[in-house]
């Protein structure tokens, strides 16, 4: 790997991390695990609920389908609501919003009931990552924030890993309706101290004009920041490469609980031991990819293309995706499926980290949301028919399919934004 030039690269010593800055990544971390503990708890007890409500897994994908619709709509609204509020506001009423639809989840005595409060839930859980990614820029010196983003964004997947065994202790010990309304009724205090905590509106290291590079052209704050950001080629490399990744990501989150349930035989007990075990690795695996893409960043090396590397290197592991269906082995299939989580959560890490080093802090919120609607929008279809492509094909051809995804949205950005940052150092 080449360096970049002294002016690119920042040769001054890096900034301490601001005290303060730490508790609000606390905060945000705190924020996502409740994120993902209660989107995961619905395909947790999806067996039970199945039961329970009268649904099968067509029926299933219709619930996918009214927490992703709005997912995406929301995803897009909520980035724009960020730049414009702020990341105070926004996260008190996203975190109230889904805990409430968590509750009401949990108090639901149908399938219309239930499908309902998922559409509240997917309304305002997509609100959280824009909000970490512009609460960091706020808060974090610039030499820190590969450490911070992969510190906070891969959070969600403690969630993740507290979900299995403190649901199936819920659902057993109480009742399966309580591992819906405790977590919620604990997100809506959790939004309380966020409320009364991010009070600051400018970051206390350095102005956000001066945390990014600037676009291709000049860009002024609102609409015209949007339009130079979606007339940048690189930026149409990252939708493209979110667009085919993203599916395999929600197809794990959602359909690996009752894969390894109804499939592998794991009772539910048996998912709450082993079922954390891929999002402990991704929370580990994230933060060590943040400290090395840094480390180079420290060393003088373009940190953009250290990250396009990560991406190659990490997508040439997705194939073995394919193999899940193909082994009789439950330890050998769960080494797969924390293999294909900690690669997803990676590429997450590594589009924040995109965003942060390519374009400016004040359109990074907007960024986020619209990559994460392409990215749904994508995953929403693919879980849509996900039911039907089960039932007449099983599972190979799923695993098949989404085993090549990264590999192809690897090549697209190391092509085009490789491509630009070569293009940069030459006329450097």
């Amino acid at each position: 790997m080449t360096q970049a030039p002294p002016a690119d690269t920042g040769a001054a010593p890096a900034k301490k991390m601001p005290r303060k800055a730490w508790f609000i990544i606390g905060l945000l971390m705190a924020l996502l695990v409740l994120n993902y503990f209660d989107r995961q708890t619905l395909s947790i007890l999806k067996p039970i609920m199945k039961d329970e409500l009268a649904f099968d897994d067509e029926a299933y994908s219709l619930l996918t389908f009214a927490f992703m619709l709005p997912y995406i709509v929301m995803y897009v609204v909520s980035g724009r609501l960020i730049d414009r509020f702020g990341t105070r506001i926004c996260m008190t009423l996203f975190a109230v919003g889904w805990s409430v639809a968590n509750i009401a989840s949990g108090l639901s005595h149908s399938f219309s009931h239930l499908a309902a409060s998922r559409v509240l839930m997917g309304a305002a859980e997509p609100g959280a990552f824009p909000v970490v990614q512009r609460a960091i820029l706020n808060w974090v010196p610039i030499e820190r924030r590969a450490l911070a983003i992969s510190i906070a964004t891969p959070a969600g997947n403690i969630g993740a890993i507290l979900a299995p065994p403190l649901i199936a202790v819920l659902a057993t010990a109480i009742d399966w309706r309580a591992a819906f309304v405790i977590p919620g009724a604990i997100g809506i205090v959790i939004a309380i101290l966020w409320w009364f905590t991010d009070t600051r509106h400018t970051p206390p290291a350095q102005p956000i004009a001066d945390a990014a590079p600037t676009l291709p052209e000049p860009v002024d704050e609102g609409d015209a920041s949007i339009r130079g950001l979606m007339r940048d080629k690189r930026f149409w490399s990252i939708i493209a490469a979110r667009m085919l990744s993203d599916p395999v990501w929600y197809f794990y989150l959602f359909w690996i609980p009752g894969y390894l349930q109804e499939r592998a035989g794991l009772s539910l007990s048996e998912l709450g031991v082993v079922g954390g075990l891929p999002f402990i690795a991704a929370v580990l695996a994230c933060m060590v990819l943040g400290r090395i893409v840094d480390r180079f960043t420290e060393r003088g090396h373009d940190s953009i293309r250290v990250q396009l590397w990560i991406f190659a290197l990490t997508a040439a592991l997705m194939p073995l995706g394919a193999l899940i269906t193909m082994t009789s082995s439950v330890a050998v299939a769960i080494i797969i499926i924390t293999i294909v989580v900690v690669v997803c959560q990676g590429w997450f890490v590594g589009y924040y980290v995109l965003l942060a080093g390519l374009f400016p802090a004040r359109v990074n919120a907007s960024a986020v949301g619209i990559l994460g609607a392409v990215g749904a929008s994508t995953a929403l279809v693919f879980n849509l028919f996900a039911g039907s492509i089960l039932a007449h094909f099983d599972y190979v051809a799923l695993f098949t399919g989404l085993a090549v995804l990264h590999p192809l949205s690897a090549v697209i950005l190391i092509v085009v934004i490789g491509r630009s940052r070569r293009k940069r150092s030459a006329h450097a």
